[in-house]
């Protein structure tokens, strides 16, 4: 079984993964290219998009030396993090810039509790949800050709 990380700067959106290095028979690390040192969190996320811990540290690539991007990678994406959360989330939306989105926030019935349109993308996108009650909710991001959604579990 492989496991996904991200990598993403403090308060910045996740890089794209380009590279993998194999860390245990039931492990993957992946990682994003850089041209020098950065600092990053490094993000282990569960089934369901459920991000497990987000450890500080750092990673370096030589200039020069890129990595090829595995097959099947997608240029569009979004995470929710941390997830489960207390209420403080942020939304990390990749590919879509120059898009306009709208972004809900679902109960577990499917009655929107949260509408915000995005027109101008700049980093990650940080909510404080902590009004609403414990449970799981749903995160849908829509554009002119595609929806997708994640689940959330606020604590």
């Amino acid at each position: 079984m492989h496991i996904p990380y991200y990598l993403c700067q403090p308060n910045q959106a996740p890089v794209v993964i380009v590279g993998t290095i194999v860390l245990a028979p039931a492990s993957t690390l992946q990682f994003a290219m850089m041209q020098r040192l950065r600092f990053f969190c490094l993000l282990l996320v569960l089934g369901f998009g459920f991000v497990r811990s987000a450890v500080p540290m750092a990673v370096a690539q030589p200039a020069g030396r890129p990595l090829p991007a595995p097959k099947g990678t997608d240029e569009k994406s979004f995470l929710v993090y941390p997830n489960p959360s207390n209420g403080i989330v942020h939304i990390a939306i990749n590919g879509f810039e120059g898009r306009r989105l709208e972004l809900r926030i679902l109960n577990v019935i499917g009655t929107v509790i949260y509408r915000e349109t995005i027109t101008e993308l700049n980093g990650p996108k940080t909510l404080d949800l902590s009004k609403f009650a414990s449970g799981l909710y749903y995160v849908k991001l829509e554009g002119e050709r595609a929806s997708e959604m994640r689940k959330l579990v606020i604590r």
